[in-house]
């Protein structure tokens, strides 16, 4: 066996073991520890290929997070199907690249075929899409083109002249509004301030009414051009969609481009019981989703889909003398990056895997999940909900009696999550709604079980018991 067979074998091994449920569902060891394993000069000679690996992997133990467990709660995390995980260990040996076809034929046609599968499991009329390393940069894509169409409007290119030529667009989007929104915002020139900030209701969804007071109130004054509605599928915080049949009805009246961040909400639609939260979601101009949230694929993909395939490729055209073109589709012409990885080949092993059944019902057990745990917290005289929970996520909050709320429940609650998270059997994250600090759960991992979110529900009920 040469030095490169026993390099697979190793990898081989290693990755088998990696596919199993990680044994923590946080990591063992703090940022500083862990710098001082890796924090050494460059070496002047080379490894033998053998014992890369693992050393990496000996320095990374203690310092992964369980994110691939069936108890790991926080943000809004999936955890790697086995076929996903396969498909990108091999398109990295592979390196091809599907930005050009002639650099990754095979690869462009995958991606094509996929973003069509995504189209029709979301029910979204596509006419193109592209893939993404996540939603921040699907929710670029979708803005770019939207300001790319604003700009038309007004008989200015913005990809020769900027948006000098253009009057201040106004975006609106409710008080829930993500943050990677307001990044692509700030990216692409619009800045923060263009969003009007809508108000929500007691659901966390955005109100209606408010919203066509901002776009008449605009257009009357004259300073700001109504352009863009960012609508959610799936709000961060709680898991609440706005009412997207309706904010269609507006965008459809007042002419306003629609763009629905649905980065793990979109899949809302199938399952029976979500999927009336997200109707109105296939008459959005552009759809920005996360692959590696409900689709299980590894960090690093995501997707947006957009109606007009004309605009979208008018958007982002262009070429260079040196990129023999090929015969095929270009997908750098689509999207900000020239070079990029293959990302496309996770989605397609994903969905091979599962298939739309298999989709709907990960969908659906991740929300029945949700729904128990909001079971346990209203059966346990110490947890009280924070929010409503009608989808994947539960907000909830450990309260003793006698406490009424303020600073001091917020610090116990505050408390209860590092607490949780210390003893790494289970790990979530917090979030501020209007009652205060909450414990936040977000439930899209194919391995959770109805053990897990009972697993949750005691420990934070422990913590709370153990620092009251």
């Amino acid at each position: 066996m040469n030095d490169l067979d026993t390099a697979v074998a190793d990898l081989a091994t290693r990755f088998r073991s990696a596919l199993e449920p990680p044994a923590r569902a946080a990591a063992e060891l703090d940022p500083a520890r862990l710098r001082a394993r890796f924090d050494e000069p460059m070496p002047e000679d080379g490894m033998a290929v053998e014992r890369v690996l693992g050393e990496l992997a000996e320095r990374c133990d203690g310092g992964l997070a369980g994110s691939t467990g069936g108890r790991f709660f926080g943000f809004v995390t999936g955890a790697a199907l086995p076929a996903a995980a396969i498909a990108e260990a091999w398109t990295a040996a592979v390196d091809q690249n599907p930005a050009l076809c002639t650099l990754g034929p095979a690869a462009v046609e995958v991606e094509e075929v996929t973003l069509g599968w995504l189209a029709e499991l979301l029910g979204y009329p596509s006419g193109s899409g592209y893939l993404t390393t996540g939603a921040t940069m699907a929710n670029l894509v979708g803005l770019a083109v939207a300001r790319h169409w604003a700009g038309r409007r007004h008989g200015v290119d913005v990809r020769e002249d900027g948006i000098w030529g253009v009057p201040r667009l106004g975006v609106y989007g409710s008080e829930e509004l993500h943050l990677s929104d307001f990044k692509a915002l700030r990216t692409l020139g619009l800045g923060a301030s263009s969003v009007r900030s809508i108000p929500i209701d007691e659901r966390y969804s955005m109100r209606v009414e408010p919203l066509v007071d901002a776009i008449r109130r605009d257009r009357a004054n004259g300073d700001v051009d109504p352009a863009i509605v960012i609508a959610q599928a799936g709000s961060v915080n709680t898991g609440a969609s706005d009412p997207l049949d309706e904010i269609a009805d507006v965008c459809a009246e007042h002419g306003l481009w629609l763009h629905i961040d649905g980065a793990f909400g979109a899949l809302f639609r199938l399952c029976e019981r979500t999927a009336p939260l997200v109707v109105g979601m296939e008459r959005a101009d552009s759809l920005a989703c996360d692959g590696h949230k409900w689709l299980n694929v590894p960090n690093g993909c995501g997707f947006v889909l957009l109606r007009d395939a004309e605009l979208h490729a008018e958007a982002f055209a262009g070429t260079a003398a040196y990129l023999t073109p090929g015969g095929g589709a270009n997908l750098h012409e689509l999207g900000p990056e020239a070079s990029r990885s293959w990302r496309g080949a996770c989605v397609w092993a994903a969905l091979k895997q599962l298939g739309r059944r298999g989709m709907e019902e990960l969908v659906t057990r991740c929300c029945a999940l949700a729904d128990e745990l909001a079971g346990l917290v209203r059966e346990s005289p110490r947890l009280e909900l924070c929010a409503p929970a009608p989808t994947n996520v539960v907000c909830f909050r450990y309260r003793p009696d006698g406490m009424g709320e303020g600073p001091e429940l917020d610090a116990l609650n505050e408390r209860i999550q590092v607490q949780v998270a210390a003893e790494s059997e289970v790990f979530h994250t917090g979030t501020r709604l209007a009652p205060g600090f909450c414990q936040r759960a977000a439930i899209v991992s194919w391995r959770t079980t109805s053990d897990d979110v009972a697993a949750l529900a005691r420990a934070v009920e422990r913590a709370g018991d153990t620092l009251r």
